[in-house]
């Protein structure tokens, strides 16, 4: 339903206590809810038309799964956000909410400059523990997200239209987009299967790149560039705004250029974001929360789990608890999002 988009939807379900109850609802409701009649008869219409079981469907089968405002794994930092998507679409690993993420973007034209500084300041990010997001578009965006996918690190690709693949875009990113995915990372989506994407998409999800960040790194971008949108909007929900200077004679260096005029701060190198943010000292804090858990088998499970895969069988032996209690807690720590199963009852951290 087009019409109903981020304020229409927050604007009617944040009146009732389940989206079942807001799908329902009659029409003078929704026009006692601020929906003018025009739009409530559209609403009305549409829902007639609607097949939810054949929906939810065709989101199985492509793989996608729904995560609502209301859902606890929904990103901590998005609910910050004016216009914050009331629902998101995604395939991956998205069972975090309190994950620190690093926005990276710039230009689809990448320069050479451009393509030598993007791994020296994304790198060091990414061995810290930080989460790369990004759009998946051409230029630095990929490049930031194939840094990621190298280490085997997860990354988030917020994109512009629906998830399927028939929708994918840029359809030449599909191998990066199954690699982010192979990593643990995510694909997300404001958007439902089937949509294109649309130019004034990309401008939207924009604010959803910022959001789910605590900074915005800009690499380069001319004065025109979309970029600049989202470093906007970084600036707009108080967000850490950071670009990295460079040629004044190049174009693609014009927008970072400027950022830092009107008060970015500069990067010339990935310490200058990890002192600023405080996140020297993220990895052993990391470890340290990982290798607690909420009884004594998990936390158990965890002192043997590390980023090399295990074997069930190799956690049976080396610690002194029953094969079932093993089984039951390795369930559970998976489901929490603490370590991943690679296949072949190996394990290993989650990242």
């Amino acid at each position: 339903m087009p019409q109903f988009g981020p304020t229409r939807l927050m604007q009617i379900t944040k009146n009732f206590n389940t989206f079942q109850e807001a799908y329902l609802v009659d029409k003078p409701t929704m026009l006692r809810f601020g929906i003018d009649e025009k739009l409530a008869d559209e609403f009305i219409g549409l829902r007639q038309k609607i097949n939810l079981e054949s929906e939810a469907k065709r989101l199985t089968d492509e793989g996608i799964d729904l995560l609502t405002f209301r859902d606890k794994n929904y990103p901590k930092l998005l609910l910050q956000i004016p216009k914050n998507p009331p629902l998101l679409y995604f395939k991956g690993q998205m069972s975090e909410p309190e994950e620190l993420c690093i926005a990276v973007v710039g230009t689809r034209k990448i320069t050479n400059y451009g393509r030598t500084v993007t791994p020296q300041l994304v790198e060091p990010l990414v061995d810290t523990g930080a989460i790369i997001v990004s759009g998946m578009a051409f230029g630095v965006d990929s490049a930031a997200h194939e840094i990621a996918v190298k280490k085997n690190r997860r990354t988030i690709a917020v994109l512009g239209g629906g998830l399927d693949e028939q929708s994918l875009y840029p359809k030449h990113h599909a191998l990066l987009a199954k690699q982010i995915l192979d990593a643990g990372g995510a694909l997300l989506s404001e958007y439902p299967i089937g949509t294109p994407n649309y130019k004034q998409n990309f401008v939207a999800r924009n604010r959803i790149i910022s959001g789910l960040s605590v900074a915005t790194l800009v690499v380069e971008c001319d004065l025109k560039s979309g970029t600049l949108i989202t470093a906007n909007h970084a600036l707009d929900q108080n967000r850490t705004v950071f670009a990295v200077p460079g040629p004044i004679y190049s174009p693609q260096s014009q927008g970072p250029n400027n950022l830092l005029k009107m008060g970015a701060k500069p990067a010339t190198t990935a310490e200058d974001i990890l002192d600023d943010l405080n996140l020297q000292t993220l990895p052993q804090q990391q470890q340290t929360a990982a290798t607690f858990g909420d009884n004594k088998e998990e936390t158990a499970l965890l002192k043997l789990i590390a980023y090399e895969p295990i074997s069930i069988n190799e956690l049976i032996k080396q610690c002194s608890l029953e094969p079932s209690a093993v089984i039951t807690a390795l369930t559970f720590l998976e489901m929490k999002g603490k370590i991943r199963n690679m296949g072949g009852q190996q394990y290993i951290l989650s990242r």
